[in-house]
């Protein structure tokens, strides 16, 4: 470079130098030591397999709950289905009429039917005994053994009469046997009373 352009360069330089201020340069980030860092590690990961056995855990518990509710829902539906069966069968007419016929009620072919609220009275009330219909007649087990009963006690009822009445007729004909006997007896002895007095008057004084 000659001797003419140095103070141009030199100004150039100053030039530059204001341009780029100079500015502090922050201090490296220190690093951490290689053992603390691989605890802080275990730590971190034996805190997450705490987490994530408790995680399990806990789902192993509401699946365990979920089953178990599963099984009382089961049972509750079909205890549910039993109570409606029954319900169907108390709520049948045969069953209504059964019951009917416990309770002391018959059926009437001839009904009459009150209007409300008028209060009027439709058709003519006939009282009834409840054999009109036999088909209509429910017979509930209780009435079939009472019935049963009636009959078995009418039955011995008869027995007994007819056998009181062979036992009458027995001691009748053994009363009356009894009278013949000492009918036979007097009229023997008035007999041989007879003989005697007409055999003492034959004979010579």
């Amino acid at each position: 470079m000659s001797a003419l352009w140095a103070p141009l360069a030199a100004r150039n330089d100053d030039r530059r130098t204001r341009e780029r201020p100079l500015r502090a340069v922050a201090q490296p980030t220190a690093r951490l030591a290689r053992f603390p860092f691989l605890l802080v590690f275990i730590g971190l990961f034996g805190i997450g397999m705490v987490g994530l056995l408790m995680l399990n855990t806990t789902l192993q518990n509401q699946v365990f709950e979920s089953r178990t509710l599963n099984r009382q829902a089961t049972e509750l539906a079909y205890t549910q289905a039993d109570l409606e069966y029954q319900l169907a069968a108390l709520a049948a007419p045969q069953e209504l009429a059964r019951r009917a016929s416990e309770l002391g009620m018959r059926p009437n072919p001839f009904p009459a039917f009150l209007v409300l609220p008028s209060g009027k009275v439709v058709g003519k009330p006939i009282p009834v005994s409840g054999r009109e219909v036999p088909a209509l007649i429910v017979t509930t087990p209780a009435q079939l053994a009472a019935e049963q009963a009636a009959k078995r006690a009418r039955t011995e009822a008869k027995a007994a009469a007819r056998a009181a009445k062979k036992e009458a007729a027995q001691a009748e004909a053994k009363r009356k046997a009894a009278l013949r006997a000492a009918a036979k007896k007097k009229a023997a002895a008035a007999s041989a009373t007879k003989t005697k007095k007409k055999i003492g008057s034959e004979e010579p004084g």
